[in-house]
């Protein structure tokens, strides 16, 4: 199986800094990061930023430009994304959206009608009212939802 970009960057970075002879503490004092940071970036947790990938090749005497080759190729994959499956975020964000705005919907009509002692006077002015919130209700999932 081939490594990905943040196992590739990860190797690099624990193998300089182990032929530098530095712990990982001192590679975070050097570097000027947190010693959190370094770990993760050596476990491939995380996509190391650009700013701290300069430092760690400041101090460790790495080239760059590897860095920035492993990283336009992990940009270049289709549907890899170095801050995770965009997508899904896109559709969590729609389930909160549609979640939150059905919950609203329905405190703020129950607000209303138990607020309200002159309406609805008739059922027909119920029906209709509510008709009215169920319409915008379509129309604001609609907007959600729909493909962009």
């Amino acid at each position: 199986m081939d490594p990905t970009g943040k196992e590739k960057i990860a190797k690099l970075i624990k193998e300089a800094r182990l032929r530098k002879g530095y712990s990982q503490q001192q590679l975070a004092d050097l570097a000027q990061l947190n010693l959190r940071s370094v770990q993760r970036m050596e476990k491939a947790e995380v996509l190391p930023r650009a700013y701290s990938l300069n430092l760690l090749a400041t101090h460790l005497d790495l080239d760059i430009e590897v860095f920035e080759e492993i990283k336009s190729n992990i940009a270049a994959v289709p549907g890899a994304s170095p801050t995770g499956n965009n997508q899904l975020d896109k559709k969590s964000t729609k389930i909160i959206l549609s979640t939150t705005l059905v919950l609203l919907t329905v405190l703020l009509t129950a607000a209303f009608l138990s607020q309200s002692s002159g309406f609805p006077e008739t059922s027909f002015e119920l029906f209709l009212f509510l008709a009215l919130i169920v319409a915008m209700n379509g129309f604001l999932f609609w907007r959600i939802w729909k493909d962009n």
